[in-house]
Parts: C-alpha cells; sequence; structure tokens
C-alpha cells in the first residue's frame, strides 16, 4: 500500500501543476474583465500594461499575453493593489 502512495501522490501534485496552466487562455487571447482579475490574483502575472483607451494587457511567466478591457482607467492598479503578496512584484505601465 505504501509503494502505491509513493507512485499516486508525486503524480497528483505533477497533474495538478498542469492543469493550472493548461487552463489558461492562449496567447493572445481577448478574455472578459473577471477572468483577467481571477487571473491576476493567481499570482502568475509578470507585467501589465495599460491604455487610455482601457485597454490592458497581461504578460504571464510563461510569457503568454492576455488582453482585456478594464471598466474604468486604472482599475487594473486598483486590482493589482487589492491582490497584495501574489502580485507584489509586478512590472506596471501605462500610456
Amino acid at each position: 500500500m505504501q509503494r502505491i502512495l509513493y507512485l499516486v501522490i508525486p503524480l497528483a501534485i505533477l497533474l495538478a501543476a498542469c492543469g493550472s496552466s493548461a487552463d489558461l487562455p492562449a496567447d493572445g487571447a481577448t478574455i472578459e474583465w473577471a477572468q483577467a482579475v481571477e487571473i491576476l490574483n493567481s499570482g502568475q502575472v509578470t507585467q501589465i500594461f495599460q491604455t487610455h483607451a482601457l485597454d490592458v494587457t497581461l504578460t504571464l511567466e510563461d510569457g503568454r499575453q492576455l488582453h482585456t478591457i478594464e471598466p474604468h482607467i486604472d482599475a487594473i492598479f486598483q486590482e493589482i493593489e487589492a491582490c497584495g503578496a501574489p502580485c507584489a512584484d509586478i512590472l506596471m505601465a501605462t500610456e
């Protein structure tokens, strides 16, 4: 029984890690604001760029970029502040 656990537990951890990345939208996808905030709070975002036209680009750890429209100017910065520690090192830019 112990031998099975030694095999099952690492496999479960590996599958869980793979699943989280696979669930993310494809590179270049445009996503809804709520999904962008969810991804932001997951800690996978390394940088964001906001335009005055409310376009926001999120760059993820794996290099993929996602696009969304924020509900009002600087909403992304408010979400980053509310996120706390998972968002502490995000590089932020605006035009």
